[in-house]
């Protein structure tokens, strides 16, 4: 009998991975997509204190997108309310940016989140106690927004100090995952709550949310800011500053374009959700966090990357968003419907949180309050690209409005690349 044969050691390509060397790939991947989180305690408890707050912001819109249609029935309504919301972005923004740069960071983030669970009671007590008309909602929109247009740009630039640099773009991207993952339990929990016990009780939720963000930020220590200059710091010192170079205002113009006539879907899908595809408040919590989803992909994407991206990235991904959206206001199917969502959501994280970290790694601390203030106008756009849109829906339908829109953006998207070359180079 021959003796046995010695073991043969697999191939290469044939060894299966030791259980150390699966460790250490987990190690890598989370490092390379949570390596701020992991890494800067302070950073980590600003996270999860914007994460409790945005919880919070998506279940009022949410909320009084539904209110305004419920008593209404007017499509042009909830554009009104959404341009409420969003008009602060316009307004308030740039003077926020110029607070930002002058007083404590950390008091006016407080101070915001303290007011906005203030209004956030108010609302829940007007709607509870039956009290509640069709115009104050604009008002409580309003009133919302302009907090909300201070809070976002003082998170914002707050985080470049809190990580180092090789991080920031980590670090960005982590923020606006966290931002979209709130898109998935926010409106999905307004969606429950409002099916099960009435709108009231999720601006109450509301409440509650932003209060654990107080509790998350009052304990965190910031670094000491630079010294600051001589230079000036006047309300539209950031719009200037952007203006000034054609790198930011090409990021800048990217942004706005589908923030304008893009994003507004957004704030329409209690139409599609009521009246197009008869899924009703809870298949409206569906449809957000399918959008929520993808944004999440997406952001996580940008954060995985150890560069913010190119300006070729920007242009393609925004042409490619109003493709995506213009399927998702034709289509009639849920099961269709939720994949163009994810899709979208993607996307439109991708390309936002790339511009975002883009900016961020091309300006100064001391003048990043105002340019993030300034930057933070898009936003007040989607509003008011919302105003026409529901305007446009009552008159020729929500799917007309949605499509003409989303390809308006693809359009103005490409005509910018090709005459802007400082953002194709970027």
């Amino acid at each position: 009998m021959s003796p046995p044969s010695p073991p043969t050691a697999p191939a290469a390509g044939d060894a299966s991975p030791s259980p150390a060397r699966s460790r250490e790939a987990g190690i890598r991947a989370r490092d390379r997509f949570f390596g701020a989180l992991a890494r800067y305690p302070t950073f980590r408890r600003l996270w999860f204190g914007m994460l409790a707050a945005s919880i919070g912001q998506w279940m009022q819109q949410v909320s009084l997108g539904w209110l305004a249609l419920t008593l209404t029935d007017s499509p042009s309504f909830v554009g009104w309310v959404t341009f409420a919301a969003g008009l602060p972005f316009l307004v308030v923004a740039p003077i926020g940016g110029s607070l930002i740069d002058r007083l404590d960071r950390r008091r006016l983030l407080l101070g915001c989140q303290v007011a906005a669970a203030l209004v956030a009671v108010a609302v829940a007590a007007d709607v509870g106690g039956g009290w509640v008309r069709p115009w104050h909602l604009p008002v409580m929109a309003f009133a919302n927004g302009s907090l909300q247009a201070l809070l976002t740009p003082t998170q914002q630039s707050l985080v470049p100090g809190l990580v180092a640099r090789a991080d920031l773009t980590n670090a960005i991207g982590l923020m606006s995952a966290g931002q979209n993952m709130t898109r998935i339990v926010g409106p999905s929990l307004a969606g429950v709550v409002i099916g099960w016990i009435g709108v009231g009780p999720a601006f109450g939720l509301q409440a509650l949310a932003l209060a654990g963000a107080f509790a998350l930020v009052v304990g965190i220590a910031l670094p000491p800011r630079t010294a600051q200059g001589a230079r000036p710091r006047g309300v539209f010192d950031g719009i200037r500053l952007i203006f000034a170079s054609p790198d930011l205002r090409g990021l800048f113009l990217v942004a706005c374009i589908p923030t304008l006539f893009a994003f507004p879907y957004v704030h329409f899908l209690s139409v599609f959700a009521r009246d197009l595809l008869g899924i009703g408040a809870g298949g409206l919590g569906l449809l957000m966090a399918a959008s929520g989803t993808g944004a999440v992909i997406g952001s996580l994407l940008v954060a995985g990357r150890r560069t913010a991206g190119s300006g070729r990235f920007l242009l393609a991904s925004t042409v490619a968003y109003g493709a995506v959206i213009v399927a998702i206001a034709l289509s009639r199917s849920v099961v269709l419907s939720l994949p163009l969502l994810v899709c979208a959501g993607l996307l439109g994280s991708s390309f936002m949180s790339a511009g975002n970290a883009l900016l961020q790694h091309r300006i100064a601390d001391e003048v990043r309050g105002r340019v993030m203030g300034a930057y933070l106008l898009t936003f007040g756009l989607m509003p008011l690209g919302a105003l026409p849109m529901g305007l446009v829906a009552d008159r020729f339908g929500t799917t007309t409005a949605v499509v003409a829109g989303a390809l308006l953006s693809s359009i103005l998207t490409a005509c910018l690349g090709l005459t802007l070359r400082e953002l194709r180079e970027l």
